[in-house]
């Protein structure tokens, strides 16, 4: 029975990999193409290709979980299609099924093996959405610097934000290039920001989305709006800085509890596999593991939380 699951999940991931292989390398000119065009449309200020209004649009499925993992992986940033993500998880559950071997029952691997290879992508994708929010954090007060100088300057609005297109690296400035190309093609500069905010899913850039509607709408010094905002956000940062120097003690002994007991579990049964031999044979070993795992978990949540201030 094992092997023949073993086999299956095998050949599931041969057929996506070989699927994933074929349409990865039939795009791969077209891809590099509309790279060079978007990179030429750029520099000439221009924007004609509508293909980049669909890519990422940040329209989300009906189903709340779907939704939210749709979101999850707009976010992110990440450059894997649907069909690669579907082969990485069939990997990974390959990969747990191999490694719970010590489970006896074949039904609750693949089970586990299967949860375990959701969450370590989920996990993998929350990470990533975190890192590329927090360089967008870094880069919105340069953002904004920018906006405010150009508007000094006498440029309306759009070219403005087509100047933190040209001018600012990744992430911001691709984003903002998106934001531009959907102005171009007639959508309202309120609706584009708000599908910028969909999009990176940083909180402060409300703020920013908000003073532009606002400006929109009554009129006013929008230029010393976005400075005082800019100084708002670097004093915001400044603070941040300083509590997660204040917490490192903390979060550095969360982090420790948490790796402790699955560390320990693997040493011993690396240093000594007979050892949990007879709690392996007992008829309570997979509720007394159930249990464990998921008292494990709340412990890691409840450190989570108590190491990781907000401000």
């Amino acid at each position: 029975m094992e092997q023949w699951l073993i086999l299956l999940l095998v050949f599931v991931l041969v057929f996506l990999a070989v699927q994933q292989f074929q349409a990865g390398f039939g795009g791969l000119v077209q891809d590099r193409a509309r790279r060079q065009r978007r990179v030429e449309e750029l520099k000439g200020g221009e924007s004609e290709d509508p293909d980049i209004l669909r890519r990422r649009a940040g329209r989300f499925a009906d189903n709340p979980l779907a939704a939210r993992l749709n979101r999850l992986i707009v976010q992110s940033g990440t450059r894997l299609t649907g069909a690669t993500l579907a082969l990485v998880w069939l990997g990974l559950a390959l990969v747990w099924f191999i490694l719970l071997g010590v489970l006896g029952n074949a039904s609750l691997r693949l089970a586990a093996a299967t949860a375990g290879s959701g969450l370590s992508l989920l996990l993998w994708l929350r990470l990533k959405r975190g890192r590329r929010m927090a360089r967008f954090g870094e880069q919105l007060p340069e953002v904004i610097d920018v906006i405010v100088r150009s508007l000094r300057a006498g440029h309306p609005l759009p070219v403005s934000l087509n100047l933190v297109a040209r001018e600012m690296p990744e992430p911001a400035g691709p984003e903002f290039a998106l934001v531009v190309d959907e102005v171009s093609y007639g959508r309202s500069l309120t609706e584009a920001l708000g599908n910028l905010h969909a999009r990176v899913g940083y909180p402060e850039l409300k703020f920013l989305v908000a003073s532009v509607s606002i400006a929109q709408q009554t009129g006013g010094n929008l230029g010393e709006v976005l400075s005082r905002l800019s100084r708002m956000l670097r004093e915001r940062f400044r603070l941040m800085r300083r509590v997660r120097a204040l917490s490192a003690e903390g979060r550095f002994s969360g982090l420790a509890l948490s790796v402790l007991p699955v560390a320990l579990f693997a040493l011993i049964n690396l240093v000594s596999p007979a050892y949990y031999a007879e709690f392996w044979r007992s008829a309570a070993a997979s509720s007394v593991l159930g249990v464990s795992i998921g008292l494990l978990t709340l412990g890691n949540l409840v450190i989570y939380r108590l190491v990781n201030l907000k401000v």
